[in-house]
């Protein structure tokens, strides 16, 4: 899909940020601002700091002829949003499902700009320890979405776009080869698009196929626990 992974994790980000009253767009202002200062060297490191552009340029240059968007990109375009809300309805329910631990979590990590790193390497790492599945990579999401969300209650607002950033390298460095080999993000949306988990919910049929297994959740949780006492 021509829908970039920092646009994709972006996209959820924001989701989860205004879920809580806040403004992606006036996070990624403020930053700009903070670095305005040093020009130069925030467009080197905007992948650190956070200076995403959303919208997908409207054509592109080839040979130094500009091209527009054939029909067929344009079609790639749709799934990329089909891919989106998918991933946001499969986050909400995640999160539905697994409140009260999802919170413990986030809550005991005890982030600073010092550590927020280390915390959610950690984290992310025994989250795939036994491999990957679309339900690790959801929650993968989620977990991202609730530690930014968590920064900015914090007043910590300068890890969003780090987080993006880290949350960006990790789909593309680790995650994106499973994916690839799975079906890609098309399958994803064909077993989860609308609502899929949610009615398997009110169906009362087996999510373990699905999201994270108990086992894997009390994991997580007890890595949290361990990071808080450090």
């Amino acid at each position: 899909m021509s829908s970039s992974n920092r646009e994709l994790v972006i996209d959820f980000v924001s989701y989860k940020l205004s879920q809580k009253g806040y403004s992606w767009s006036q996070l990624e202002e403020e930053d700009e601002n903070r670095t305005d200062f040093a020009a130069e060297e925030a467009e080197m490191d905007g992948v650190l700091n956070g200076s995403p552009s959303w919208h997908p340029p409207a054509s592109h240059v080839v040979n130094g002829a500009t091209v527009h968007r054939s029909s067929l990109e344009v079609h790639e375009i749709v799934q990329a949003a089909d891919v989106r809300q998918a991933l946001r309805e499969a986050g909400d329910e995640f999160e539905l499902r697994y409140r009260r631990a999802f919170s413990d979590l986030t809550s005991q990590l005890h982030i600073t700009p010092g550590t927020a790193y280390q915390s959610f390497e950690q984290v992310v790492n025994e989250l795939f320890r036994d491999g990957v599945n679309w339900g690790r990579i959801v929650a993968f999401f989620s977990f991202g979405g609730a530690l930014c969300v968590e920064s900015v209650d914090k007043e910590m607002r300068v890890l969003v776009g780090r987080i993006v950033s880290w949350m960006t390298t990790y789909l593309t460095d680790h995650l994106d080869p499973w994916i690839q080999e799975n079906g890609g993000w098309e399958r994803f949306v064909d077993l989860y698009g609308n609502d899929a988990a949610a009615e398997v919910r009110k169906g009362q049929e087996t999510f373990n196929k699905w999201l994270l297994t108990g086992a894997t959740v009390a994991g997580v949780l007890l890595l949290g626990s361990l990071l808080s006492r450090k």
